[in-house]
């Protein structure tokens, strides 16, 4: 049997009933030449403010995702008990410790209320009551969750890296203005 992030095996489905189009609906000027520094920072910081609700949402959700695979391997291992998922969880968790592209600062911001809101759509697939007790979930049910988990993880993943996309498109006209000779002064007025 497949993974269950498997896009061929699981093809994706929207699973979301948040909206992810409404945090990205921020305008994407083709000419970014023709607008100001501060436009420019202005959005930038729109965009990042989007960004950072995202990644602390998938990072989240990743972990529920791990739990939920490290039980349905658990399973098709044959393993009795449940301390294998203990045991295993922290390496599983390690695993997603580094992301690929650009590297960016580290940012300590609280995330936006919205961002809760994705968890809890992810929280969904099972009660309460499952997530306490995996080893008495049916194999059925933890394998729909584990797919549907994956799906919203794959989108806002995809989202995250569409952001990314556009702010790095505002960086790079950021940077190209200071090398052209931006003033000293708007340099110091916000970076």
């Amino acid at each position: 049997m497949c993974w269950p992030c498997c896009p061929i095996c699981y093809p994706m489905r929207n699973t979301l009933k948040f909206d992810l189009a409404t945090l990205t609906d921020i305008p994407d000027p083709q000419d970014l030449s023709a607008l100001e520094l501060a436009d420019l920072r202005s959005l930038r910081s729109q965009l990042e403010e989007v960004e950072n609700g995202l990644s602390y949402a998938r990072r989240m959700i990743q972990g529920r995702l791990d739990t939920l695979a490290i039980e349905l391997d658990r399973r098709r291992a044959g393993s009795v008990g449940d301390g294998r998922v203990l045991k295993d969880l922290p390496k599983a968790l390690a695993d997603r410790t580094r992301s690929v592209g650009m590297p960016r600062p580290p940012v300590v911001l609280e995330p936006p209320a919205w961002a809760d809101q994705l968890v809890e759509e992810a929280d969904e697939y099972l009660s309460p009551t499952q997530k306490a007790d995996l080893p008495s979930v049916p194999d059925e049910d933890l394998s729909r969750a584990v797919q549907q988990v994956a799906n919203v993880e794959r989108q806002l993943s995809e989202t995250r890296h569409s952001v990314h996309g556009r702010i790095d498109r505002i960086q790079t006209e950021i940077i190209n203005r200071y090398k052209d000779g931006a003033p000293v002064d708007d340099l110091l007025a916000g970076g």
